[in-house]
């Protein structure tokens, strides 16, 4: 597929072998950038999400769709952990989590989410609708909440996997040539880019001589949903008898109005939002979420 041709069936390579995976990783190490998704499971034992595929677009070719519930994560290592490879993911924080949850410390990600948010001016910047905006493509996201432990996996929610990450690939360079037009790519590369907790502290002192990152600030429409959360926040603080801010802090709001998460899962990788709050609450913030978008 492509921006000028949406109609037209993605390309995707499905691998469950380990042995088959490794080689076709092999394969990507030549990529400078390749575009990254990961699906995902809540496991209620362990009280955490789970990695269940890693999606992979390179510039050309098939979408790599790995299943690490059967060929394990070890064979990506080489290609998630490179240094020479930049993989570019929307919300990409939440992708970085979970990896590093699998043992895996993905250390070239750029978060397409950021990057749009400096790009453009937009009531909503998920990805369906960067997509929608930028390439008149919209995107099917019935299958997000689907149940991606059971195997096997319909044809339908590998082409929605592979779509995601091929997506991601294509706004990622479509943001790079609007920023740079704006002569804000650098500066926004530098304020996408996801750093994993083990090397944050060079990455901080980087930044300290890096030039001044613009600001972020909501959107009128994002400060709308805030405000319905701060409703929902204080009413759940009343009804516990504690104060708003130990319910949840306007910075876990903020991410939230931009980020609009749809399952426990995504909530992980929203700020300030633990395994604890998510099991005490997520079900209940994610529906005072809905009714605050809808």
């Amino acid at each position: 597929m492509s921006a000028n041709d949406p109609s037209a069936r993605i390309e995707w390579r499905f691998v469950a072998d380990a042995a088959q995976l490794q080689e076709a990783v092999a394969t990507l190490g030549g990529c400078a950038v390749v575009g990254l998704d990961t699906e995902t499971y809540w496991d209620v034992g362990a009280g955490r999400n789970r990695v269940s595929l890693v999606q992979v677009a390179p510039p050309t070719g098939p979408v790599l769709v790995a299943d690490v519930l059967d060929a394990g994560v070890e064979p990506l290592r080489p290609l998630l952990e490179s240094p020479e490879v930049k993989m570019v993911a929307h919300n990409a924080r939440f992708d970085e989590a979970v990896l590093r949850e699998a043992g895996v410390r993905a250390g070239g990600l750029i978060d397409t989410l950021r990057m749009s948010r400096m790009a453009l001016t937009l009531g909503s910047h998920s990805l369906a609708a960067l997509s929608e905006h930028l390439f008149g493509l919209p995107l099917d996201k019935r299958f997000q909440k689907s149940n991606w432990r059971r195997r096997p996996l319909t044809r339908a929610q590998i082409e929605y996997a592979a779509l995601d990450a091929r997506v991601a690939l294509m706004v990622y360079e479509e943001l790079r040539r609007l920023l740079a037009g704006q002569g804000r790519l650098e500066s926004a590369l530098l304020a996408s880019e996801i750093v994993s907790s083990e090397s944050a502290g060079p990455r901080r002192a980087r930044q300290k001589r890096a030039a001044p990152v613009p600001e972020i600030v909501l959107t009128p429409e994002e400060k709308r949903v805030v405000a319905c959360l701060k409703k929902w926040r204080l009413e759940r603080a009343n009804a516990g008898r504690v104060p708003a801010y130990m319910i949840c802090p306007d910075r876990t709001l903020e991410h939230l109005a931009r980020a609009r998460p749809a399952t426990l899962e995504a909530l992980a990788a929203i700020y300030g939002l633990g395994e604890s709050k998510i099991k005490n609450f997520g079900e209940e913030l994610l529906q005072a979420l809905s009714d605050a978008s809808g």
